[in-house]
């Protein structure tokens, strides 16, 4: 993948376009705050491998990417990319 925005048009694309954190409806395509409805799950900074990983990509209203961490769903997906993550450096012994 060539970058986040690309990947962005590709989720965009891919799945339907509601909240995968409240169920709600996303703002359009085109709207200002249009990209802020990609939230990274494990943080591009500590996770920089993950960065365009769209497993790594949640779905969700820009005021909820404030408050991603009260989302169950969030913390399921979150653990489990984790321990995904943590399993591919054991195996592959690569660092980030």
């Amino acid at each position: 993948m060539a970058n986040q925005m690309q990947m962005f048009e590709e989720i965009w694309e891919e799945r339907e376009h509601i909240s995968e954190l409240s169920g709600k409806p996303l703002l359009p395509k085109g709207h200002y705050q249009w990209h802020w409805q990609f939230l990274h799950v494990l943080s591009k900074g500590s996770y920089p491998s993950y960065r365009l990983n769209k497993d790594n990509i949640m779905l969700a209203l820009p005021e909820e990417h404030a408050i991603q961490e009260r989302f169950p769903v969030f913390i399921e997906k979150r653990d489990k990319l984790r321990r995904l993550y943590h399993e591919q450096r054991k195996v592959h012994n690569y660092k980030d």
